[in-house]
């Protein structure tokens, strides 16, 4: 990952090609992730941190689903994406702030399969088509 100002990294790029839902515009497709946020997933769940360290990348550039929930932040999207040898979901949620024109990772951690079913099912995601 690249460093950024401030410690921040960048932790991958959406292609400009992506339509995000609900009238989120993405102004900047550049996703930083904080050196808070960081220490925040590896004091949380240790565990977990190698996979979306390795992974975020891939899945903010070619997700299989997005997620969307206007009731709890209209500026979050989610994206899902079966990564590594085993396929495991990952979900790496990122806030748009697009009058300040940056993007920033909220969370990043395996997602369950029968979590993904049921969001489904909410219509709180959807499976998007791949690559451009």
């Amino acid at each position: 990952m690249e460093r950024g100002k401030g410690g921040s990294r960048l932790a991958g790029q959406v292609p400009d090609h992506r339509a995000l839902p609900a009238g989120v515009i993405g102004t900047q497709r550049m996703v930083r992730i904080s050196r808070e946020r960081l220490r925040h997933l590896a004091a949380r769940r240790p565990e977990w941190l190698p996979l979306p360290l390795t992974n975020m990348a891939d899945a903010l550039a070619d997700p299989e689903y997005l997620g969307y929930r206007r009731e709890r932040d209209t500026r979050r999207v989610e994206f899902v994406r079966a990564v590594g040898s085993d396929g495991v979901l990952l979900l790496v949620a990122v806030k748009f702030l697009d009058d300040r024109r940056e993007a920033w990772v909220c969370t990043a951690h395996p997602l369950k399969r029968r979590y993904l079913t049921r969001r489904l099912r909410a219509g709180t995601m959807r499976a998007v088509g791949r690559g451009p």
